[in-house]
């Protein structure tokens, strides 16, 4: 599915908690020397993850993400009145029902705006991005918020307290995957262009039913609590990739060496790589929050952005690729020019 951008980034919210656990400290807890033989340095050397952050002890994913909605609305300018929809894109959510969209909306008192949950894993926020693109394409809304609240330690608390339990090297890499991700807040306005170089130039998204078994969590009492094969989900979403990224550039008629930085979901340091070789972008082109905030699933995009606007790292009308990717398996890439709003 391709379609062409009629939207632009307004403003960027983020919450990153302060608490930080080492991956050095995680592998001591499980005794991983004594137990599989692996030193407390294996999971940083293995994945490139020297800590992540954890949300305090109650905090909700919605409280997480209007952290990041009311920084987002704060630097855009925009008055929540304004927002038409507020989209909810996190794979943690407070309820099977409501809609934690319902929730922030309230939080923020965006009182006017239609409110929803979008669930695809770590794709969430990409998916999100395209279906307000689309009301504002369509004119149904002028203003949206899209907004994720990772309370993913949940995940990462439950492998630590198995591996704990466990001397099964086997079931420890069944296991290991949980114990990459982070917690964090995102959160993005998004309002219709004013002018054609600026804003997303395009979206093109692909989704592989065929790989749903390769990642899955699950809080069902009567199910496993999950297990992700993260070797075949990097192969596969890699290959994904590799196969759209000429048929998407020729759509954008973008060259490779035109693109000022490339933002792409991090799920370790081995995709930097990667993606490097089938885009021709170097890697030093590529943002990095792998290494001081972990796998943070939904909130990796827009994080790498809004510390992309911090840094002031990238001038107007540049050109910014991003590379989504969910299990399930699901894929995106879109085109951004970037405009200092952000």
């Amino acid at each position: 599915m391709f379609s062409i951008g009629h939207s632009r980034i307004l403003g960027i919210g983020i919450y990153l908690p302060d608490n930080r656990v080492t991956s050095a400290e995680l592998m001591d807890e499980i005794k991983s020397k004594e137990r599989f033989g692996l030193s407390s340095s294996w999971l940083e050397r293995a994945t490139g993850i020297r800590e992540r952050r954890i949300a305090p002890a109650g905090m909700m994913p919605s409280e997480i993400a209007t952290r990041a909605a009311n920084d987002a609305i704060e630097r855009s300018g925009v008055s929540p009145s304004e927002i038409d929809a507020v989209i909810y894109a996190g794979m943690n959510r407070d309820y099977l029902e409501p809609a934690t969209a319902h929730i922030v909306q309230h939080a923020v008192g965006a009182k006017c705006a239609v409110c929803f949950d979008i669930t695809n894993a770590c794709h969430g926020f990409m998916n999100a991005i395209h279906v307000v693109d689309s009301f504002i394409a369509s004119g149904q809304a002028r203003v949206g918020l899209i907004v994720t609240g990772e309370e993913n330690w949940r995940i990462g608390r439950t492998a630590l307290d198995l591996l704990k339990n466990c001397h099964d090297r086997a079931e420890f890499n069944r296991l290991v995957g949980g114990l990459t991700v982070g917690d964090a807040g995102a959160a993005m306005i998004v309002g219709p262009k004013t002018d054609p170089q600026g804003g997303f130039a395009g979206l093109m998204l692909e989704s592989q039913g065929r790989f749903n078994q390769l990642c899955v969590f699950s809080e069902r009492e009567d199910q496993p609590p999950g297990h992700m094969d993260m070797v075949n989900i990097v192969k596969e979403h890699i290959q994904l990739h590799a196969d759209m990224y000429p048929q998407f550039m020729n759509r954008l008629r973008w060259q490779p060496g035109e693109i000022k930085k490339f933002v792409h979901h991090q799920v370790g340091r081995k995709v930097f790589a990667l993606h490097s070789k089938y885009s021709g972008v170097p890697q030093e082109r590529m943002t990095d929050t792998i290494s001081r905030l972990g796998n943070i699933t939904s909130a990796t995009i827009p994080v790498n952005l809004r510390l992309l606007a911090d840094q002031h790292d990238v001038a107007e009308g540049e050109k910014i690729f991003i590379a989504g990717a969910g299990s399930g398996l699901s894929v995106s890439q879109g085109g951004l020019l970037w405009q200092d709003a952000a």
